[in-house]
């Protein structure tokens, strides 16, 4: 069982939940919910992820990337500023840089955020 497995299975539990009501709530099979869970499913649909978040009281982005996935805020602010999307690939493919050159930017650019959204 993968981690994102692990989770929805505990987290539904918690809940009380069956996997027939967890399948009603997000709109998909009963199975489905099933294979999620043993991790024999591990790439959900986005809209699958969200309900999934919102029935189990789950974060949203956590969940996301617990499927090795983009949150849909990561993506609405890529699709918004796209020569900070285009910018962040090309330094990812960029075989000219060592990925402590890469962890370096990443890191310039968390601080500039947390700059920037503490004002």
């Amino acid at each position: 069982m993968n981690h994102a497995g692990h989770l929805l299975k505990q987290k539904r539990a918690e809940k009380k939940y069956t996997l027939e009501a967890v399948s009603k709530f997000v709109g998909v099979s009963i199975n489905y919910i099933s294979k999620l869970e043993k991790g024999e499913s591990c790439n959900p649909a986005d809209e699958v992820i969200v309900k999934l978040a919102r029935t189990l009281g789950l974060d949203e982005d956590w969940l996301f990337f617990a499927f090795d996935k983009i949150p849909l805020s990561t993506k609405k602010v890529l699709k918004a500023n796209p020569t900070l999307a285009k910018t962040i690939s090309e330094i990812s493919g960029n075989e000219n840089f060592t990925p402590r050159q890469k962890e370096e930017f990443l890191s310039r650019t968390i601080s500039c955020y947390k700059q920037v959204s503490e004002k």
